[in-house]
């Protein structure tokens, strides 16, 4: 547990911006309570009523952020992800995404915000690839890998988790044991034996030259957090960038394969899966997402954000460098506490309009709308707000960014 307490400025925890009346839906521009220099205004304030959306203005900060409080207690409320294009290789935009979801009978969108990091460019084929956990309707896509600190889950019960979490993972054939280290990841990310599902894509894209691959059949599938099947080996080979059996599996190895492990792994012997996440809750996670950096923990400021913070004797509101996590701007983040989950979205890179916020700043402003835990996401032009079916933030990429994933708000739909 953190021991260090941070000093604020009062200006320091809202995100305001001057409202055009366009813009307002709902009660009318207020000030802060905490602070006379902000302004917040309630947007969008027919939705649902354990649903609020705010947008601030900060002025000291040049800073607009948008957020939605979610009221943990509304039983037809829910916290969901979502992978784009329903599979890792994959790319769309959050809003449609959101669309995408709505179209399903049981659940409508009610807020979307865009997701975690990994792989936006092409990327030898990888193009979608998430590189943190990402759990979907109980399926476990990626495990969590980057940041172990920063995934953020809720169970089946409604419990809220939150990291560090592990994945534990072996693989038996035979008399032999192996560790499984990943789910669906890219093969040049340190990962040495990796499990490859359909929701990859259509082949594992990995190195020809450099992969040993088995493929599997008869898998049960999909992949949970608490997971095991037997399979039977359809054929082992050298060489990468196989297929994917539509009801099987590849498991990928970059190193050379143990002769023992090789005498095993001929065509039609059996084997088992075993994974299992660590601490054990994180089994009963039916929706979770990975990002990079733990923002809050514990009611104050991740205490390495803080002493990073502190390194900066000057610290000039908007500026931009390259240390990203001083470097002013656009930003998305995600807390709760034990009432509420908060999404917060700041725009940036907007001179005259919002510069963005710093790592510092944007776990400060989730302090004050009283956010204990915190983790960031994916931040830049990545950057999307999106409240029942409309981009309400300005990305700094001037349109709408294809994501990798997305986080939605959620209400049931009357049947």
């Amino acid at each position: 547990m953190d021991k260090s307490t941070p000093v604020f400025l009062p200006l320091i925890f809202l995100c305001l911006l001057l409202i055009t009346p366009q813009a307002v839906r709902g009660s009318d521009a207020s000030t802060s309570p905490v602070s006379p220099n902000p302004t917040r205004t309630v947007l969008f304030g027919g939705l649902h009523p354990g649903l609020k959306v705010y947008r601030y203005d900060w002025h000291a900060e040049r800073c607009v952020a948008y957020v939605a409080e979610m009221n943990r207690s509304d039983a037809d409320l829910h916290f969901e992800v979502a992978i784009a294009k329903d599979q890792i290789l994959g790319k769309e935009t959050v809003r449609s995404l959101a669309h995408r979801r709505s179209q399903h009978e049981d659940h409508r969108v009610l807020v979307a915000i865009n997701g975690g990091f990994g792989v936006l460019g092409d990327m030898k084929g990888y193009g979608g690839a998430l590189e943190n956990l990402h759990i979907q309707a109980g399926e476990l896509m990626t495990q969590p890998a980057s940041d172990k600190e920063a995934c953020f889950g809720v169970t089946s019960e409604g419990d809220f988790l939150v990291g560090p979490v592990e994945m534990e993972a072996t693989v038996t054939v035979g008399t032999y044991s192996f560790p499984l280290e990943c789910v669906n990841q890219r093969f040049l990310d340190g990962c040495r034996v990796i499990l490859y599902t359909p929701r990859m894509g259509d082949s594992t894209h990995t190195n020809r030259k450099r992969a040993y691959e088995i493929i599997l059949i008869g898998l049960k599938l999909p992949i949970m957090g608490s997971y095991e099947s037997e399979f039977a080996i359809d054929r082992f080979g050298r060489g990468g960038s196989n297929p994917i059996p539509e009801h099987g599996a590849v498991i990928s190895l970059r190193s050379r394969i143990d002769k023992k492990l090789e005498t095993e792994l001929g065509s039609g012997k059996r084997g088992k899966i075993e994974i299992q996440l660590k601490p054990a809750i994180w089994n009963s996670a039916i929706q979770a997402i990975g990002g990079r950096v733990r923002l809050v923990r514990h009611g104050q400021v991740n205490e390495a954000i803080e002493q990073h913070h502190r390194t900066q004797k000057k610290h000039t509101p908007g500026k931009r460098q390259r240390d990203l996590v001083l470097s002013y701007e656009p930003r998305t983040a995600l807390g709760y506490n034990d009432e509420k989950l908060i999404l917060v979205v700041a725009d940036g890179r907007r001179t005259g309009y919002s510069t963005g916020l710093s790592l510092y700043r944007l776990a400060s402003l989730l302090i004050e709308l009283g956010a204990t835990e915190a983790i960031n996401l994916d931040g830049g032009s990545s950057s999307t707000f999106v409240v029942d079916g409309e981009v309400v933030n300005r990305p700094s990429g001037q349109r709408e960014r294809d994501v990798l994933n997305a986080v939605l708000l959620t209400v049931d739909q009357p049947r």
